[in-house]
């Protein structure tokens, strides 16, 4: 099994790369036994990598540190090109290390475990989503006096006209007229 990143091996004893495709959905069934799914997308894949470096190996362990803490010109996540039997399987072409990189002492061989996340940037279905044209967003409007409108004496409440007052404020005025006519 080989794993390459831009190029450059990622080295390491019994390399395993394990592909994962997450599926959103919510369930619709609410509090009945119905099985109903709402499909929310296809979240990107991710390459969960493992192996073991010998500690005589111990330079293999920093150029991997070096690719996953590599960035680019503006602090984001280097994104790197993947080559991998795993990786081309599932489509994946570009990757970002994501969700750390552990190294755990082994009990019983002179090396380190290995494990770390790659996840997928740039993926057919982000592609596709980036294409599509965005929906126009629509302005809602409410009922009332606008906020810029208060202060300037120009509002419903101010002007005394029953036609520009609301159907509970005409109420109102109707009851204080009532009450006590203005002299």
């Amino acid at each position: 099994m080989t794993l390459l990143l831009d190029g450059q091996e990622v080295r390491g004893k019994g390399l395993k790369v394990t592909a994962n495709l997450r599926i959103e959905s919510e369930d619709l069934s609410g509090q009945t036994s119905n099985t109903e799914k709402a499909h929310k997308g296809f979240k990107p894949k991710t390459l969960a990598v493992t192996m073991l470096i010998r500690y005589v190996d111990e330079s293999q362990l920093r150029s991997l540190m070096s690719l996953a803490e590599a960035t680019e010109v503006g602090g984001q996540l280097k994104t790197y090109r993947v080559v991998s039997d795993t990786a081309a399987a599932f489509g994946i072409r570009q990757v970002q290390f994501s969700e750390g990189v552990s190294a755990r002492e082994d009990d019983t061989l002179s090396g380190w475990r290995i494990q770390f996340t790659l996840t997928e940037k740039l993926s057919n279905p982000e592609r596709v989503e980036n294409r599509r044209a965005a929906k126009a967003v629509n302005q809602q409007g409410g009922t009332g006096v606008t906020v810029g409108d208060a202060g300037t004496g120009t509002g419903a409440g101010t002007t005394g006209n029953s036609a520009e007052l609301t159907g509970f404020e005409a109420v109102l005025k109707r009851v204080d007229d009532y009450l006590g006519p203005t002299s």
